[in-house]
């Protein structure tokens, strides 16, 4: 409870200011996302390369600000390319490998998967869709747990031992239902197939997603990534499964309808 507490506030104020306050609050959750998981990995105090992921991260949220797709889209390439170039400029190559890979995971995997969520917020149906995203792939979560609880039985993966098939497979079909549920509200235009696919993805991304954290969390040997949050840990903690989700869902739709930016 505590912790929608603190976190719907950061939702809906921005989203009812309008799309572009959107924008810069989601920019804003992507920098504290990347110090989290910089802090934990220790890329922190490697600071050339973590200002150049926070040019990276800004740069991409700008791109959105304008609305523009082509510059979305090559932003995170350039920004690894110049990474690269890090030991370069600094003339320190000392663990040069581990530092432009972790952050280049922090720039695509923080900074640019998560600002799929932004810029879902510049088509015409874009309210229905973040709200959709971000609730129902909370929903997706509570489910698995739920089901798990009630129905688990087989165990499916070191990673994160209490997660179950059983609650897997359920939360996937009760995700896919309540996809069709909100298919008036959340995306009248859809067609069944795509309101289906929607249901899968958001359920099978939003698994992912928590499960890949969790993979960096036993690496690192760490339980949180941060405690901003009261009883969930950091950021990184609550936001998990919709860094697969955001562009799984914004792809999937601009395919098949468009509506988002101009190259």
């Amino acid at each position: 409870f505590l912790t929608w507490f603190v976190m719907l506030p950061f939702i809906f104020i921005p989203l009812w200011l309008g799309e572009k306050y959107w924008v810069i609050a989601v920019g804003v959750l992507s920098i504290y996302g990347f110090k989290e998981f910089a802090k934990g990995t220790g890329l922190y105090n490697q600071k050339t390369y973590c200002i150049v992921s926070y040019l990276a991260i800004i740069a991409i949220t700008l791109s959105i600000w304008i609305n523009s797709y082509g510059i979305f889209m090559a932003i995170p390439i350039w920004s690894i390319a110049i990474i690269t170039a890090v030991p370069v400029i600094t003339q320190n190559y000392k663990n040069s490998i581990q530092n432009i890979s972790l952050s280049s995971i922090g720039i695509i995997y923080f900074g640019w998967f998560l600002a799929h969520l932004a810029f879902l917020a510049q088509s015409e149906y874009g309210l229905g869709y973040v709200l959709f995203v971000i609730v129902f792939t909370q929903f997706n979560d509570a489910l698995c747990f739920i089901w798990g609880k009630l129905f688990g039985k087989t165990k499916f993966t070191k990673i994160s031992p209490n997660k179950t098939l059983e609650g897997s497979i359920l939360a996937l079909i009760s995700t896919v239902l309540i996809a069709f549920a909100n298919w008036t509200i959340a995306f009248p235009h859809f067609e069944w197939w795509l309101v289906l696919l929607v249901g899968i993805l958001i359920s099978l991304g939003g698994q992912i997603g928590d499960l890949v954290m969790s993979s960096f969390k036993r690496d690192l040997e760490i339980k949180d990534f941060g405690s901003l949050l009261p009883g969930h840990g950091g950021i990184l903690d609550r936001i998990d499964s919709l860094l697969w989700v955001s562009p799984l869902f914004f792809h999937l739709v601009r395919f098949f309808h468009g509506g988002f930016g101009h190259g």
